[in-house]
């Protein structure tokens, strides 16, 4: 209870005084969490703790992917496919030297953090943008970027520990090709459940009051069987899932996304403040030290633009919007 009012709460405040809903939400976790240690949640969900919070991401992303129509970038394709692409490649590859050199960390788990830190993610574009007065250009490169990327940062992670795994002789050849066969399983079982959706709805095989308590449904079941072939493929399959349905012209497609965005509000609100009560003390006053304040900064202010600058040279962008 304490959780979802918080969350919901942090939201309201954050939209009257027109802050970022992230920030308010991580404090109310802080305190409540470690600080003043009035909720523990890893400790009262137990082992739910971590499919739960998976399962919220699974269905946060589909709601964003459900709102990527490729009308809408036609103007602005190009940037789009740089970014997700060459600018990922730059920001994991920039990102895992910043993490060796400047924290201190073995390239191996360099390179692992590298993947998982070029990640934006719905989780905060999505609650960001509702708030920040952007354009409608920018904003939509933001959402794209977002989306799209998210489940490519988990799985480059996962690259990453398979590839030192393999170069150290504790993976074998079968096992690293397996991850490349199993992403593309998660990819064909996300378009394949997104068109059957997509086709059942339009010949009027499920009622309306079902469409969208059975598309929530099927977005958890492809997630787990898609996690259960490989782990961190799952959010790939919902994405292209979400992908495919958001481009079928699905008549009903908007109060399914107006359902969804509900849900998402709520799971975000859950989700920030489960993650920051669940954070022990000790660990936060140990991460302020010189190396990774500095990491962090290198991240913000030389990584992720230096990313952004070198991807889209030669793209429409303005300089202008790519700050």
């Amino acid at each position: 209870m304490l959780i979802i009012f918080l969350g919901v709460l942090s939201q309201w405040i954050a939209w009257r005084l027109q802050f970022p809903a992230i920030v308010l939400m991580s404090i109310a976790g802080l305190l409540v969490g470690p600080i003043f240690e009035v909720i523990h949640p890893a400790e009262s969900f137990g082992e739910l703790f971590n499919p739960f919070i998976s399962l919220a991401v699974a269905i946060i992303l589909f709601e964003g992917s459900l709102n990527l129509n490729f009308k809408e970038i036609r103007t602005f394709g190009k940037p789009i496919l740089r970014i997700v692409t060459l600018g990922a490649f730059i920001a994991w590859i920039a990102g895992s030297f910043a993490a060796h050199y400047i924290a201190g960390l073995s390239l191996g788990v360099a390179f692992v953090i590298g993947g998982l830190f070029i990640v934006t993610g719905p989780t905060v574009i999505l609650p960001m943008l509702r708030q920040a007065k952007l354009k409608s250009r920018p904003a939509a490169i933001l959402k794209w970027e977002g989306i799209v990327v998210d489940p490519f940062g988990a799985l480059l992670a996962l690259f990453a520990f398979q590839f030192v795994l393999f170069a150290i002789g504790d993976e074998t050849a079968a096992a690293f090709g397996l991850f490349f066969l199993a992403s593309l399983f998660a990819v064909a079982l996300g378009v394949g459940t997104g068109m059957l959706m997509g086709m059942m709805f339009e010949k009027g095989q499920v009622p309306e009051f079902l469409k969208a308590p059975m598309v929530f449904g099927i977005v958890l079941l492809i997630f787990v069987i898609s996690d259960i072939v490989m782990h961190e493929t799952g959010l790939l399959a919902v994405t292209a899932m979400g992908m495919v349905m958001a481009n079928m012209k699905i008549a009903s497609i908007n109060d399914m996304r107006h359902f969804k965005e509900n849900i998402s509000v709520l799971l975000i609100s859950s989700i920030f403040v489960m993650l920051t009560a669940s954070l022990n003390l000790d660990v936060l006053i140990g991460i302020f030290n010189w190396e990774i304040v500095s990491f962090v900064l290198a991240m913000l202010f030389i990584v992720r633009p230096l990313s952004i600058w070198l991807s889209t040279i030669g793209t429409d962008m303005t300089i202008q919007e790519k700050p």
